[in-house]
């Protein structure tokens, strides 16, 4: 009579898989530290270096918006000024979606250790109760 149970798994196997769950753990632990570092960054950046630009430019060209132009458009000092400002916007998505990114790739990974725990858990659990029988 044929079994619909699949065969237990030996103790060499389920060690293995154990090992390499541990380093699916580990993985998952060093992008998830690599997306907080930088997401850690971009706010870093941010409260540092953007933030004292714009009250810089707000306060020598008080009377200029950052798109540009305004009562009086005073050249290469304004246009210098502009163009410091507006490449820090896309610095810092592209640092906050990188550090998103990494911790969801991070939180996936250790997600898929713990399904692969939970389907080595009747096999160590048969183990277990085949110590306790004898």
């Amino acid at each position: 009579m044929a079994s619909d149970q699949p065969a237990r798994k030996s103790i060499e196997e389920i060690e293995a898989t154990i090992g390499s769950i541990k380093k699916m753990l580990v993985v998952g632990a060093v992008f998830a530290g690599i997306g907080y570092l930088l997401i850690g960054m971009s706010l870093f950046l941010e409260l540092t270096q953007f933030h004292p630009l714009l009250e810089n430019f707000f306060n020598s060209f008080p009377e200029t918006s950052l798109a540009g132009g305004g009562a009086e458009a005073r050249g290469g000092e304004l246009n210098t000024a502009l163009a410091a400002i507006h490449k820090w916007p896309s610095t810092l998505m592209w640092l906050k979606l990188g550090g998103v990114g990494h911790i969801l790739v991070g939180i996936f990974i250790a997600l898929g250790a713990i399904v692969r725990a939970l389907g080595v858990m009747p096999h160590r659990l048969s183990h277990a109760m085949a110590v306790d029988q004898e």
